[in-house]
């Protein structure tokens, strides 16, 4: 049997964008893990990032850090092992590797092959989706200052990164693209990771596109899902009237790179706002 492969694929993107489901495509392929959340790759930066601690470590930290970072690649490895003997390619989805530029370097530098597939969806769905979500208790998720920070963050650190490497490695998907035709997406995904697309794969995007699973607590009608007109009605229906042209100015830069709106249709749609916005 083939052995694991030496190198990750690493899920990102802003919080509420699709990243769970993009994780369960690839996960239906028998011979993929991809976890759910383990944040492994954010333990390794850490542990590399921590080592600048007199306290923890004084004499010898240049050998040392230099020998962590030749032993922890196989460390995690091991650990997939363990997981899925069966698989030969691995990674994890965790939308927050994008929290911070300096986690992906990491990978990147730890990892030289990871692959990071960045998914990106409407950021007025994100936010519409992160403000109506709730703890168990009732309490909010975010509160809406924060939410739109989260998004320009995440959003901003992995498009900068995106920019530093190659489409070999760095390759970004639309959440709406997705959803619109998920076997045609999913198998130029699989292509571009050069991992082979099989029937389980297949009949897995087939039963999503007929009747769609929710798996990561969905906060609209899963039947609109991608849906531009219903995003942004979503969107309307959480931000006060007064905050909408506050909300939308943040959002602009990623609503235009992204190809959700052009400076015309945003003209448009400021004009559109209720009075007072």
């Amino acid at each position: 049997m083939r052995g694991l492969i030496q190198d990750p694929i690493v899920v990102l993107g802003a919080p509420r964008s699709g990243t769970t489901y993009l994780r369960e495509i690839l996960d239906s392929h028998p011979e993929v893990a991809m976890t759910n959340e383990v944040r492994l790759l954010e333990w390794l930066h850490r542990s590399l990032l921590q080592t600048g601690d007199d306290r923890a470590l004084f004499a010898q930290r240049e050998a040392f850090v230099g020998f962590l970072r030749d032993e922890l690649p196989d460390l995690v490895r091991r650990y997939y092992r363990t997981l899925a003997p069966q698989a030969r390619w691995w990674g994890d989805k965790n939308p927050h590797y994008a929290e911070d530029e300096g986690t992906l370097q990491t990978i990147s530098t730890v990892f030289p092959g990871t692959r990071f597939i960045h998914i990106v969806r409407d950021p007025r769905a994100v936010i519409a989706s992160l403000l109506s979500k709730r703890h168990d208790d009732g309490t909010p998720w975010i509160e809406a200052e924060a939410a739109h920070v989260l998004v320009g963050t995440h959003l901003g650190n992995a498009s900068r990164f995106g920019l530093q490497h190659d489409q070999a490695l760095f390759h970004e998907i639309r959440y709406e693209d997705l959803v619109a035709d998920d076997v045609t997406m999913a198998r130029e995904l699989f292509d571009w990771l050069e991992i082979p697309f099989v029937a389980e794969v297949l009949e897995f995007c087939e039963a999503q596109s007929v009747a769609r699973t929710g798996f990561s607590g969905p906060t609209s009608d899963l039947a609109t899902v991608g849906d531009r007109e219903a995003a942004k009605s979503h969107w309307a229906s959480v931000i006060a009237p007064s905050d909408q042209r506050r909300s939308l100015q943040y959002l602009a830069p990623y609503l235009l790179k992204f190809g959700y709106e052009t400076k015309e249709s945003l003209d448009i749609a400021y004009r559109a706002l209720p009075e007072g916005a």
